[in-house]
């Protein structure tokens, strides 16, 4: 029998060496209801030579492994610079890969070519090794070679590859000029073309790549624990492929069947494999079904990325929009929430982020850890979205106090039920906008509101998703017209009898400056 707790499935996951964080997303959602004799006859199928391996990454050398000799085993470790060859191509067959709308790949000879059909791309994480050196602006040679050796020895057919390590200028924002930013820029908006086009689009996760199996599930099941579903540059990578390769330590299997195992299996028992299907289900490009701003939060969740600006730049290549030099984050949403103005609403009210700085101040900053349902009841229009809410005005803060690393507030409501409630903040919230919604409480026009009555939730096992907002001066006929500071989850039960509202949550104009 599956475990009484995800606690013994999180214990069993770290046990192996999967990273914590994503061995606790995984432990509450895809293998939930997995019996731990079950996890851990697949993962003791994943063999590699010490804990932390990664097949691109160099070796730790361990002080307790004295007196073996790791000049023999990996020269490239002792090797001076001088002995090192750095692969880079041409920056002029980088500039020209923008101009003609083309990958510009690499063969086993080291001979460049600039590509729209014939070769195949790779999908990996930089931090598992695969990575360009700064300094010398290259990838080092036993890494190049190392990935043809991979392709060959797993029997696929790959004479001319495409990775970002070699065809994009170096990835330290810091050290780079002005001129490498944007030809990275302009490489970035090409990012569709590149994918699409590819012949397959090959998945490198470390921990896949050492398991010894040809089992569908046993490979669904690394590939959910691995680092490849972390990060946000790899959900463009197999949302934009054509066909997608996973690559295991003993061959290779297609993306599509692995998926199409799963739904088999989730058919029958949609308790222990419905979460794992729908996570890689919706990586799977859909022309038909397309994209939306849900599917995103709902896919991206719990990735990451290493620079801030991704959060946004990331998904600039499958929505089809162009990133442009000088952008920030922020700006990068917006245009997101701009281009999805039917879909931008459904999330209006998910926990987790701070709310967006500049229009639209009621849509999370971030999709990156968010919670929440997804509401099709708001509509966009010109100064906002409107919707039905059920809403009670805060008449005074009774306490606020630290709670799991959150913030809570006990307020005192003005309402014709219980009037007291407990909201908690994400730990992630803006300070700033804390100490605003505290000011406002005291002007007398700040009000919680949920799309849920308090009266639905008495005996739900869930929490209320809500936004604190502060109601404008209008004319009356005007309606109820809010802006928004944060989100919210409220995590009292009471019945507070509040009546349901037509109220438009503004775009922009925020009642005092927060940012």
């Amino acid at each position: 029998m599956p475990a009484s707790s995800w606690l013994p499935v999180l214990e069993a996951l770290t046990r192996y060496g999967i990273n914590r964080a994503t061995a606790e997303d995984v432990a509450k959602n895809d293998l939930r209801n997995w019996e731990l004799k079950e996890i851990d006859c697949t993962l003791k199928k994943v063999k590699v030579p010490y804990r932390g391996y990664c097949y691109f990454r160099a070796p730790f050398l361990r002080a307790s492994q004295e007196g073996l000799d790791f000049r023999t085993w990996w020269p490239s470790v002792w090797a001076s610079d001088q002995d090192s060859r750095w692969i880079s191509p041409p920056q002029e067959l980088m500039h020209r890969s923008v101009q003609e709308q083309a990958a510009l790949c690499v063969n086993a000879k080291g001979k460049w070519s600039l590509k729209t059909s014939g070769y195949v791309a790779l999908s990996h994480v930089w931090i598992e090794g695969l990575q360009r050196d700064n300094e010398h602006s290259g990838l080092l040679d036993e890494k190049f070679r190392a990935i043809f050796a991979l392709l060959n020895d797993r029997h696929i057919k790959a004479e001319w590859v495409w990775t970002d390590v070699l065809a994009i200028p170096g990835s330290n924002p810091a050290k780079a000029s002005p001129a490498d930013e944007m030809l990275t820029i302009d490489i970035i908006n090409t990012l569709p073309l590149i994918y699409s086009n590819a012949d397959s689009v090959i998945i490198i996760d470390a921990l896949v790549l050492q398991l010894h199996s040809s089992n569908l599930t046993d490979i669904a099941m690394a590939l959910v624990c691995g680092q490849w579903t972390t990060r946000v540059w790899t959900f463009q990578e197999i949302k934009l492929a054509q066909r997608a390769l996973v690559v295991t330590a003993t061959g290779f299997y297609d993306y599509s069947e692995i998926v199409r195992h799963l739904d088999v299996l989730a058919a029958g028992q949609p308790a222990r494999y419905r979460r794992m299907y729908l996570r890689l289900a919706t990586l799977e490009k859909n022309d038909e079904r397309g994209l939306s701003i849900p599917d995103i939060v709902m896919a991206c969740g719990a990735r990451r990325s290493g620079q801030d600006i991704d959060y946004a730049r990331a998904f600039f290549p499958v929505l089809g929009l162009k990133w442009e030099f000088g952008m920030t984050r922020e700006e990068g949403m917006q245009m997101i929430y701009q281009s999805q103005k039917r879909h931008a609403p459904r999330i209006a009210c998910f926990y987790g982020a701070p709310r967006m700085k500049v229009d639209p101040i009621w849509a999370p900053s971030y999709f990156h850890g968010l919670e929440g349902m997804v509401t099709d009841s708001l509509v966009w229009d010109d100064r906002g979205i409107r919707g039905e809410w059920y809403p009670i005005r805060i008449s005074k803060v009774l306490k606020k106090f630290p709670h799991s690393r959150r913030t809570a507030f006990n307020f005192e409501l003005d309402c014709s039920g219980d009037t007291v409630m407990q909201c908690v903040l994400a730990p992630s919230e803006d300070p700033n906008a804390i100490i605003a919604m505290e000011s406002a409480v005291e002007r007398g026009q700040t009000y919680v509101i949920s799309l849920v009555p308090s009266e639905d939730v008495l005996g739900a096992e869930w929490a209320r998703q809500a936004l604190i907002v502060e109601k404008t001066e209008v004319d009356e006929y005007d309606g109820f017209e809010a802006a928004v500071y944060c989100a919210a989850v409220i995590t009292s039960r009471q019945r507070h009898g509040e009546d349901r509202t037509s109220i438009l949550l503004r775009h922009g104009n925020t009642p005092q400056d927060h940012g």
